[in-house]
């Protein structure tokens, strides 16, 4: 993370469903999906004046490009006019699993389903926004095998395969906007190929004419929309890139389709594979009890971070809506995307909620702290006494030693032993405060050489 802070500034959100998930046993509950909306909300305008896109991500788990390439869009674009709903995590268990499905392939469940499927309340609720009257457009993000091509150049190459490729499932779709399928998938195919990071990874357009007897592209979400009169793309990126790649060219596609629809955006990091990839992996934070405590995941130690203290039935919460915990027994299992980012282990305890700041000093100047909060340091901290409460300087030899209270002593980096830090540089301390047996709350401690002009930081607010 540095210590330079960088603040999100997400414009024209509106949340249906926040980025927080109730922790629950990986084995025994699906995680629900959540649903972002950006722009100008149909409630407020005339359906004349507004085109509404529906963007999906993660119907299939092991498509890391789809779902990642939506959680951007839903954190990092702003938008002028128009509607987004995005959907980043729609089959969240399997993209923590890495599978194509942990219950059956999601994306084969939208002509008939029982309702004791573990999927039917997640595809119930993805087909009731699907039939939503203000909806125009559906685009369903995948990362397929290989290039498609129309004709046959060679075994990764050729008919068979589905990456990078822009989907259709027929023609036309009516007199609806957007209808118009075939034409507008060529010119957003156009538009992909003007900007290529090789030349052998060229766009094309694939119609699977389904209708005529692809039983099982019958059951896909897209065939569905279109049984509603929705205009439907699937989105293809390669998975013979990496997820980086495979982002690029899924943000393209869909930018080619906002400008179809003429919907004006902008987003805060450049359209590069570099761009992308410092979007996705830095400034990313995961949140416990109602932020009390704070974990910045950009360079996390792994695989074990030590021994929390943690209160039972809380909501985990983080700034991206592929971020999450899940308890199992007695250690929690931190996910990004498809990744196991890191685990701890967990000491359940009460949780006193009195307390919600405290006064602690940096560097000589006093500020006040909220739980949660980041402290940028270069020198020392010296955490200001509060009566009735302790300080616990995870892993700094000081005072009255690790169990004693720490507050009211300036601790300098030398104090701590390095194996305690939480991230991999070395740098980042947890300062726990308890009253009696209870905990109230974790100041996370950066030291740093450049300390930003404002060393109280709150990631989350």
């Amino acid at each position: 993370m540095g210590c330079c802070v960088k603040r999100i500034l997400l414009a024209y959100v509106v949340l249906l469903c926040c980025f927080s998930l109730f922790v629950k046993n990986l084995s025994a509950h699906p995680l629900d999906f959540t649903v972002l909306q950006h722009g100008s909300h149909p409630d407020t305008v005339t359906m004349d004046s507004v085109s509404h896109i529906l963007v999906i991500g993660g119907i299939q788990g092991d498509e890391p490009g789809g779902f990642s390439a939506a959680s951007l869009l839903g954190t990092h674009y702003t938008f002028k006019n128009g509607y987004v709903t995005i959907i980043p995590n729609l089959n969240f268990l399997s993209i923590i699993n890495r599978n194509r499905g942990t219950s059956g392939d999601m994306n084969r469940k939208f002509a008939k389903l029982s309702e004791k499927d573990p999927d039917f309340h997640a595809v119930k609720r993805v087909q009731e926004l699907i039939r939503s009257p203000e909806v125009d457009l559906i685009l369903n993000l995948h990362d397929g095998s290989g290039f498609y091509s129309p004709t046959y150049i060679n075994d990764m190459q050729n008919p068979k395969r589905w990456g990078n490729s822009v989907i259709i499932d027929q023609e036309e779709c009516g007199a609806v906007p957007f209808g118009n399928l075939g034409e507008i998938g060529r010119k957003v195919v156009a538009k992909v190929n003007e900007n290529l990071l090789e030349k052998d990874h060229s766009y094309h357009l694939k119609n699977t004419e389904t209708g005529k007897g692809d039983k099982e592209m019958e059951k896909s979400l897209t065939w569905f929309a279109l049984g509603q009169g929705k205009p439907a793309f699937g989105i293809e990126a390669t998975k013979n890139i990496n997820v980086a790649g495979r982002v690029y060219y899924h943000l393209h596609a869909i930018e080619a389709f906002f400008e179809e629809a003429g919907i004006e955006f902008a987003r805060d990091f450049p359209l590069t594979t570099k761009g992308i990839h410092e979007a996705l992996n830095k400034d990313i934070y995961l949140g416990f009890m109602d932020s009390s405590l704070i974990l910045p995941l950009d360079d996390i130690r792994r695989p074990q971070l030590g021994v929390f203290p943690m209160e039972k039935n809380y909501a985990a919460e983080g700034n991206s809506p592929i971020l999450t915990a899940l308890a199992e027994k007695n250690t929690m299992q931190v996910h990004y995307g498809n990744n196991r980012v890191t685990n701890f282990k967990v000491e359940w305890l009460e949780r006193d909620t009195e307390l919600k700041t405290m006064q602690v000093e940096l560097d000589g100047n006093v500020y006040t702290a909220k739980f949660g909060d980041i402290l940028y340091a270069k020198n020392y901290v010296n955490v200001l006494p509060q009566r009735g409460y302790r300080l616990n300087a995870i892993g700094a030899v000081v005072g009255n030693g690790p169990r004693g209270d720490e507050s009211g002593i300036k601790i300098y980096k030398k104090a701590f032993q390095e194996r305690f830090s939480l991230d991999k540089s070395g740098n980042q301390y947890r300062l726990e405060i308890y009253k009696g047996g209870k905990y109230a709350g974790t100041f996370i401690l950066q030291y740093c050489k450049n300390v930003p002009e404002h060393p109280v930081f709150s990631p989350l607010d």
